[in-house]
């Protein structure tokens, strides 16, 4: 009798030629399944990578109301984390000729200036008497965001990089311009860094155009011992750190529809206010579009971050710090009464 791998004529194994190949090609069938499948599974891999990141930025809406002392919407190392930002201690209701309120600046412990972007005036604001105390006549008709206060000076910004620098607020202070020639067309934040002996300032438009540009938010310093503007940003915020701190944290960012339905994050995060924190030296920015307030430390690195209530942030343009470390936030009219926002420090007192 031959062998079990003998030939025979006819290649007979007990099977006729047919059946056998009719195995060779369901053997081949079943080999190349599973290899299929394996690699579906791993082409699969990335897009749930990508989609459950996505998944993550846009759980919260754009109106989430912050959480006071919770770890799980914002870093606790923040300062941020020592308000309740759903809670203000005062809601003060602005006169009509305070709608378009923009930038705003500590004066005591009771008092802040506030400024309009339509016209070249200085208010006053006593936050216990609820009421302005005084206007002061700086500069003509014209789009003025930002405001600092350096000692008895102030400073304001216009839009277009034109400083105003007052010695004081008295009826007819000496005023004082500089052009700075920023490359951003629109500039809005300003404030003053005491620990550089510096002014701040946060554009609300790129640096330029192109692919480069498009995360990339330069603040910039103005010296104050030779009143000139340094040329080259002296921090340097990343979009992107923006959103890869919202993921580690799980919170969401703001949304855009899309034409054929459904939303995708958007957060642009243009800067409106930039102010440093009396205690923790952190910069605060605000991005009014958005909905957004941020905190970094003077490297840039992002340090917390919340998605601000509408409800009680309606149009939210300025923010500041009171000597005893609370915030006030400026809200624009946007068809209602212009307000400030006051939000007790709940931390160590500077």
């Amino acid at each position: 009798m031959p062998s079990h791998n003998d030939s025979t004529p006819n290649g007979r194994h007990g099977r006729s030629p047919k059946r056998t190949m009719a195995c060779a090609l369901v053997a081949c069938a079943t080999i190349m399944s599973a290899a299929c499948s394996g690699f579906c599974e791993n082409h699969k891999a990335k897009p749930a990578r990508h989609e459950a990141r996505a998944q993550t930025r846009t759980q919260a809406p754009r109106s989430t109301p912050a959480k006071p002392f919770a770890a799980a919407t914002r870093d606790a190392s923040s300062s941020l984390e020592r308000y309740a930002l759903d809670k203000p201690l005062l809601v003060a209701r602005l006169p009509s000729t305070l709608r378009e309120v923009s930038g705003l600046t500590a004066i005591s412990g009771t008092e802040v200036a506030c400024i309009q972007d339509e016209d070249g005036l200085v208010f006053v604001y006593d936050l216990e008497q609820q009421k302005v105390t005084r206007q002061v006549r700086f500069g003509p008709v014209g789009d003025y965001e930002g405001i600092a206060r350096v000692d008895a000076r102030f400073y304001v910004l216009r839009s277009d990089g034109t400083l105003y620098e007052l010695d004081s607020l008295a009826e007819q202070p000496n005023v004082r311009t500089h052009a700075l020639k920023l490359p951003t067309s629109n500039n809005e934040g300003l404030c003053y860094d005491s620990a550089e002996r510096r002014l701040l300032i946060a554009p609300k438009s790129r640096m330029g155009k192109g692919r480069e540009f498009k995360n990339a938010r330069p603040i910039y310093a103005f010296n104050l011992e030779t009143s000139e503007l340094v040329t080259d940003p002296v921090i340097m915020i990343d979009v992107d750190s923006i959103y890869q701190f919202a993921d580690a944290h799980q919170l969401g960012v703001p949304e855009k529809a899309k034409k054929k339905g459904g939303t995708r994050p958007m957060l642009r995060f243009m800067p409106s206010s930039v102010a440093v924190h009396p205690v923790t030296g952190e910069l605060f920015l605000l991005s009014a579009m958005d909905h957004v307030l941020a905190t970094f430390d003077k490297q840039g690195q992002v340090t917390g971050y919340v998605v601000l209530d509408s409800g009680v942030f309606r149009q939210p343009e300025g923010v500041t710090f009171l000597p005893n470390g609370d915030m006030v936030v400026s809200n624009e009219g946007a068809g209602q009464e212009p307000t400030l926002l006051r939000f007790q420090y709940q931390g160590v007192q500077p």
